[in-house]
Formats: structure tokens, C-alpha cells, sequence
């Protein structure tokens, strides 16, 4: 199978669990959009007429165009495993399909979709006591986020997929990003792609320009076009997304300085911290009720919502500039409730 052939079986929707087709001119518009070579809707279509002769995809006619779609199990992985596929595998499939409740591996499974409906199928056909309890499995089994649920802005699958081949291949990207102040922006960009983060529910690009010495975050939600170009770059040795994620703690917001936290809790409020610590040096006592609290973290946006989170049932005790900063939150807070 060519390079191509794989393009457009990506590019198909899958029988198993779309009931759509894709005329050839849009499977074409899929697959040449980031392409390196040129290719013309009659070689799509060449290729699509072998693909179903080898009995990978199903054709039907869509006006006077033809339409296209990948046959059932055809990713050839969900073939071979539809009869030999164990329950515990199935099972392992089914609670990540459930529980992958995230943007980007949802994005990404897409790949499995197949493999997933393999093992719907598979503990769908339990017969004895043993095998049924797989099948209760994962009725049994919840995850709930910690945090106020909001709705966030799905990300459009095509444009991921741009970005995120650009990222797997190192090829420069063009993007017209709108942020929520340029709403309406027509200005192309170019980026080098150099990570995806989510965070909360939010995906973001990190995206460096060339000329400027830090990487840029954009929300996926808000890139209006996205266009791999045929020219690669070299990946910076010098950047890690790890370290910008969790020791620079660039997602925190508005980043200021490392300093030493000092809390007092009462009702109980901050005992979480007994056994998830703020700081890795966090020290704790506790006397008469009150739970006090100390260790060294980075000031942040974050770390002033999550504090702002407790309510009365926290005191900043220092640093003295935090403390102030709060006290005048609570002093505005009051004359706006006691109007």
C-alpha cells in the first residue's frame, strides 16, 4: 500500500461507525492539503477504484459524483483481531474508549475506532458467568473531574489533523489564528510546531517563530486555518515540553516567582494537602482545629484562583505582598455584597 493509499484510508470514514461517504473531490481536498507532491483528483480516484477492487473500501454514486467511504474492519489490525481478540484485551479497549474522555485522545481514536467496535463485539458475545462480568466491567467503573464543568469550543477534526501530522512530520505550519481580540483576523502566520498540551479541557498549540526566542501557546479552538508546509524545520534540541509544562509552569498564567507559601486553614478545609502536598519542602501543623501549611511555589493566576477557591475557610499568612493583595479582594468583596 503507497503512502497515498494510507492518505486516503485515513481520510475515509469508516462503515463500523459512520454512515456517511466522501465524494472524490473531498477526499482529495483531505489528502493534498498538507501534501509534499501535487496529485490530482483523477489519481485520487485512481487509487480509490484499486482500493476497492481489493476490497478495502465501497463505492456508491452521489449524484452525478462518486462516493466513497472504508469498509468495516478494513484498517486490517481490526481484521485480524476480530477472532482472536481475549476478553481481557477487549475489555482493556472498551474501558479506554469510555474513559479517554479528554479532546485529544478522543481526537486520536479515530485510528481505533475499528479496534473499538472488535471489542464491543467480542464482550457482546459473553456466554458464561465469567465472560458477562467483563461485560458489567465497565458499568461499574466512573471518572469525575474535581473542577466546575464548563463547555468548551470543540476542535475541528481536520484542522487537528493538520497540526498534528505537521508535529509527527517537523514541517512548518500556517495558521490564521482569531483570538478572542482579533476575532475576525485573515492575517497567515507561520509556526513551527512543537508540542500539544491540554489543560482543563483547553488544547493548545506550542508554536515557535522564527526570530523570537519563546515558543507562543495557541488554543486549537480558535485556529480558523491551518496549512502544513512542504519545508521541515529542525526541531530545537534545546526545548523540552516537559520542562516547559511542569518545572516552567508556563500554563499556570501570568507566572511571577518561586516564593514561600505560608496558610492557615480552619473547618477542615486544606486536610487534602495531609496527603496531595502543594510543595515538594511543604511542612504542616496543626493546633486547636486549624491546620497551618507552608512550602515554597510559584506565584501565579492559578495559584490565587485556587486559593481564592476556599473562601473564608483559608488565610494567607505570607508572603506579605499576597496577603495584602487578598486582603483588598475581601475588603472590595464586602462593600460589593453589603450594598
Amino acid at each position: 500500500m503507497s503512502e497515498l493509499d494510507r492518505d486516503i484510508m485515513r481520510a475515509l470514514p469508516d462503515a463500523a461507525t459512520q454512515d456517511n461517504y466522501l465524494t472524490t473531490p473531498e477526499i482529495h481536498r483531505r489528502v493534498t492539503q498538507d501534501a509534499l507532491e501535487p496529485v490530482t483528483v483523477k489519481t485520487v480516484n485512481r487509487h480509490l477504484a484499486k482500493l476497492e477492487a481489493s476490497g478495502l473500501v465501497e463505492m456508491r454514486e452521489h449524484g452525478v459524483a462518486l462516493a466513497w467511504r472504508r469498509k468495516a474492519g478494513a484498517s486490517g489490525m481490526a481484521a485480524r483481531a476480530a477472532g482472536m481478540m481475549t476478553f481481557d484485551e477487549a475489555l482493556a479497549l472498551q474501558t479506554l474508549r469510555r474513559f479517554s474522555s479528554r479532546q485529544i485522545p478522543e481526537l486520536v481514536a479515530d485510528a481505533l475506532s475499528s479496534m473499538f467496535e472488535v471489542a464491543k463485539a467480542r464482550l457482546e458475545r459473553a456466554n458464561s458467568p465469567v465472560e458477562q462480568r467483563y461485560s458489567r466491567w465497565a458499568s461499574k467503573v466512573a471518572v469525575e473531574s474535581g473542577g466546575f464543568t464548563l463547555e468548551y469550543p470543540p476542535i475541528d477534526r481536520d484542522l487537528f489533523a493538520v497540526v498534528s501530522r505537521a508535529l509527527f512530520e517537523e514541517r512548518k505550519l500556517e495558521i490564521i489564528y482569531r483570538p478572542r481580540n482579533n476575532a475576525n483576523n485573515e492575517t497567515p502566520k507561520t509556526v513551527l510546531p512543537l508540542g500539544l498540551v491540554e489543560v482543563s479541557g483547553l488544547v493548545y498549540l506550542i508554536g515557535a517563530t522564527e526570530g523570537k526566542p519563546e515558543p507562543t501557546m495557541y488554543r486549537l479552538d480558535r485556529l480558523w486555518r491551518a496549512r502544513a508546509q512542504a519545508e521541515p524545520f529542525d526541531y530545537p534540541r534545546s526545548f523540552s515540553l516537559d520542562e516547559y509544562v511542569k518545572k516552567q509552569r508556563r500554563f499556570d498564567f501570568m507566572v511571577e516567582k518561586e516564593v514561600l507559601l505560608k496558610l492557615k486553614f480552619i473547618d477542615e478545609a486544606g486536610d487534602h494537602l495531609l496527603e496531595a502536598p502543594m510543595a515538594k519542602d511543604q511542612k504542616t501543623s496543626s493546633k486547636d482545629g486549624v491546620l497551618y501549611v507552608q512550602g515554597t511555589v510559584m506565584l501565579s493566576q492559578r495559584l490565587r484562583w485556587w486559593l481564592r477557591s476556599f473562601g473564608p475557610k483559608v488565610e494567607v499568612l505570607g508572603p506579605a505582598s499576597l496577603r495584602a493583595e487578598l486582603a483588598a479582594e475581601a475588603a472590595q468583596l464586602a462593600r460589593l455584597y453589603g450594598a
